[in-house]
């Protein structure tokens, strides 16, 4: 049987001043000179815009027709069923600075009757009803593909100006509409480097080379159109009362940029990219003596319209994984149709 998650207690969540202070001071100098940066650092990376056509909104997801579908469903060998969103929990969860958890309300209860505000309905059969309030991306998500960009235009080249009241090109629903099933594999960099601890340190980057190594060590080969699952060991730190590392959204470890890893994601035609912290990516990255947020939103996302997943909770698939040696296996997910989304929760479902 899959094993439990962690008990919710609370955890010390530090929100770190530097993104604080990019959320807050738009069209600032600074932000000026880091938009220059990231143009410089993609400048000559590939870019698939109008590969599938002007008007495409769903990107690399094109890259997962029947063949990738029927791939995935041979990949389930056991029938495990893993689910890899985390609990949504009134006022409480991992979140990135500027947003807050969500939050859960009781519309309709016992206590409307129990006071005699309600009646029993004919027969005498009652109901609960409730009410929430929450970022779209502050569970276990789906980034839409119109969600990061850089300079004035988002992916496949509509004016950024399309996401004013809500992204008119590119939005989560169409990924909705779309589905994503494939072929996953886990990349368990966690328990690779840093062996049964299996956690990566605050501010560490996952490399190209690391990805690699990870994959060799678990006799797995990455084919083409191959979902990455990849499990840094840092969201459970959230859930700890005594995390072995302070969890902080802005340094938690990730992928970090380079031209070698954009362009073997471009050349293995990735369609998504799936992750246990906030960004895939490690937040704030130094880059031929730059500082720049999130470059691999600009990269993947806007550019090469690869789709980005974060959030997951990966430790019991990890568990299982490492115990049976089984890595690959069917990855089936769609978030929330959101009109106009920027993102959707998400629950995916893996089965091995």
């Amino acid at each position: 049987m899959q094993n439990r998650r962690p008990s919710l207690s609370p955890a010390a969540v530090p929100f770190g001043l530097t993104m604080a202070l990019v959320l807050a001071v738009p069209g600032s100098p600074a932000l000026a000179q880091e938009e220059d940066a990231i143009v410089s650092i993609l400048q000559g990376l590939p870019n698939n815009w109008g590969r599938w056509g002007e008007d495409d909104q769903v990107g690399a997801l094109n890259f997962l027709g029947p063949e990738e579908v029927l791939r995935g469903l041979q990949a389930a060998r056991q029938g495990k069923v893993f689910t890899l969103q985390i609990p949504m929990t009134h006022g409480f969860g991992p979140v990135f600075p500027g947003r807050i958890p969500m939050m859960h309300y009781m519309a309709q209860d016992e206590g409307q009757y129990a006071s005699g505000k309600r009646e029993v309905l004919a027969g005498g059969l009652k109901f609960s009803d409730d009410v929430m309030f929450a970022y779209l991306q502050g569970t276990t998500h789906v980034d839409a593909l119109a969600h990061a960009w850089y300079g004035d235009e988002v992916y496949g080249g509509k004016a950024a100006l399309s996401t004013v009241g809500g992204h008119e090109h590119a939005d989560v629903a169409a990924i909705g509409e779309r589905g994503v099933v494939g072929r996953g594999v886990l990349l368990d960099v966690g328990r690779h480097k840093a062996g049964e601890e299996g956690r990566l340190a605050p501010g560490e980057c996952v490399t190209l080379e690391d990805l690699m190594a990870t994959a060799e060590a678990q006799g797995v080969t990455i084919e083409q159109h191959d979902i990455l699952v990849i499990r840094v060991g840092s969201i459970v730190r959230f859930f700890e009362d005594e995390p072995d590392q302070p969890w902080d959204a802005l340094t938690e470890p990730g992928l970090c940029h380079s031209r070698e890893l954009v362009e073997w994601l471009h050349d293995t035609e990735i369609p998504l990219i799936a992750a246990d912290n906030l960004g895939v990516e490690l937040v704030v990255q130094e880059i031929e003596g730059e500082t720049v947020v999130i470059p691999l939103h600009g990269a993947l996302m806007r550019d090469l319209g690869i789709v980005l997943s974060e959030i997951h909770w990966l430790e019991d698939l990890a568990r299982d994984s490492a115990e049976d040696g089984q890595y690959t296996f069917l990855f089936a997910a769609a978030p929330l149709k959101v009109e106009g989304g920027t993102g959707a929760p998400v629950n995916p479902i893996v089965v091995k």
